[in-house]
């Protein structure tokens, strides 16, 4: 059987509590029986709880997008269904923001998503170099850690592959990542049709695993890993739905500095998986649990596998968030991180920035 694929994403935006656009378009691979209905009301249903369910004077940002398809290959067709909500709400100049993936079989708890904006004062002095990255921080920079690392994009990327990562230890005992469509929704069949099950890339902080396509694959001498794509230009695979595991944290009475989110992820330097980034919206420093100061947006440069062996631990329930590019969600706890200075860039807002 030839591969194939036909999907339907479904886009609703808003700003300032409004909808900004609402959009329906199929992504057509072959000639497939056509996705279900658009869910068009649906969403106009959830973001109307959204707007019912936000804090006096609260106005929100941010995206409702649906994504159903089919995907024909060697075997049975895959089928998916799945809802990410993102919701910034800002009031008085301050933002937060609250993510969830879900099948779209599964209601999405509007109360789950409000969030109150907290009025701190601005930090001023030393950063803590105790660093909690909270989910959607985190996801984001290992999404993008496990495009550039451990994705082999043609033959041409074998050897860096085989040479900077595979069998090294980027991670301390416990921690693993894994590729893993069936928990998280994902696609069981890629875009060349080569199933998809789940695949360990780094087990117990070593790098055991790497996605590609067929011809890739070939190249390695290693069966494919079912992860091919076109969703991003440049990337002929990429693992798209993480999960996460490592041990708790231990209780630490220090304060430290908490990053709900970021942007502006890019690559410095693929050899030593560097990457850049600028936190987004409430980053700020806390003590004995309580926040006590907002921290202007930080632009801080992170050899990410140092972050990784510097993780003391999870803390908090693990959480399914999207990440900002091609599609990737990652469910993952908040991480504790220790001796990570970072340096405040010039300040502009303590707040972020709309999404």
């Amino acid at each position: 059987m030839s591969a194939g694929r036909r999907a339907r994403v479904g886009s609703l935006r808003f700003a300032g509590s409004r909808v900004t656009s609402h959009v329906e378009r199929d992504l057509v691979e072959t000639a497939l029986p056509a996705p279900e209905p658009d869910h068009a009301a649906a969403r106009m249903q959830l973001f109307e709880s959204l707007v019912a369910a936000a804090h006096d004077g609260h106005e929100l940002y941010g995206r409702i997008e649906d994504l159903h398809g089919t995907t024909t290959g060697d075997g049975p067709a895959s089928s998916v269904s799945r809802r990410a909500v993102l919701v910034t709400s800002i009031s008085g100049g301050t933002s937060r923001t609250r993510a969830a993936v879900v099948s779209s079989a599964e209601a999405v708890e509007p109360a789950s998503l409000a969030v109150e904006a907290e009025h701190l004062p601005r930090h001023s002095g030393p950063l803590p170099a105790h660093v909690v990255f909270e989910p959607m921080a985190f996801a984001e920079l290992i999404a993008e850690f496990a495009a550039v690392a451990l994705t082999v994009n043609g033959r041409e990327d074998v050897d860096r592959f085989r040479r900077y990562w595979e069998g090294a230890r980027i991670a301390g005992p416990g921690f693993t990542v894994t590729d893993d469509p069936a928990a998280l929704g994902g696609w069981a069949v890629d875009i060349e049709g080569t199933a998809s099950p789940p695949l360990v890339l780094v087990d117990d902080g070593v790098v055991t695993g790497s996605v590609q396509d067929r011809e890739t694959a070939a190249a390695m001498g290693i069966p494919p890993s079912g992860r091919a794509s076109r969703d991003v230009l440049g990337l002929c695979a990429y693992p798209a739905n993480l999960v996460i595991d490592l041990p708790s944290a231990p209780p630490r009475g220090d304060p430290h500095l908490r990053v709900e989110r970021v942007h502006y992820v890019s690559v410095v330097d693929p050899a030593t998986g560097t990457l850049t980034a600028a936190t987004r919206d409430f980053t700020t420093v806390v003590t004995d649990g309580r926040a006590v100061a907002a921290v202007p947006s930080i632009r801080f440069t992170v050899d990410v596998p140092r972050l990784l062996r510097n993780v003391l631990g999870g803390v908090g329930p693990a959480r399914t968030v999207p990440v900002s590019w091609g599609g990737c969600v990652v469910r993952t706890p908040a991480v504790s991180v220790a001796d990570l200075p970072l340096t405040v860039s010039i300040p502009h807002s303590p707040n972020g920035v709309h999404p």
